[in-house]
C-alpha cells in the first residue's frame, strides 16, 4: 500500500515514478531519520531533482486544463 503510494504522488508531481520511489527507498535505508522524511515527499523532491520532472506531462495537463476551462465557458454562454 505504501508503494502505492508512493508511486502516485510522484505521478501527481509529474516525476519518473520509478527514479522518484528507487530514490526514496535508498534514502531511508541509508538515512531514516525522522527529521529528513519530509525532504522525501514527492513535491519536494522534485524541487531537488528537476531531471525527473517530466515536462511534457506538465504541458498535456495545462493543454487539457485549457480544453476543460473553454466546454465550461461555452456551456455557461449557451444558458
Amino acid at each position: 500500500m505504501v508503494l502505492c503510494t508512493g508511486i502516485a504522488g510522484a505521478k501527481w508531481h509529474r516525476l519518473e515514478p520509478w527514479a522518484y520511489v528507487r530514490d526514496v527507498v535508498l534514502q531511508l535505508w541509508v538515512d531514516a531519520r525522522p527529521d529528513r522524511l519530509a525532504d522525501l515527499l514527492s513535491d519536494r523532491w522534485a524541487l531537488a531533482h528537476p531531471e525527473h520532472v517530466m515536462s511534457h506531462r506538465l504541458e498535456e495537463s495545462r493543454q487539457k486544463a485549457r480544453r476543460r476551462d473553454l466546454r465550461r465557458a461555452n456551456r455557461r454562454g449557451a444558458k
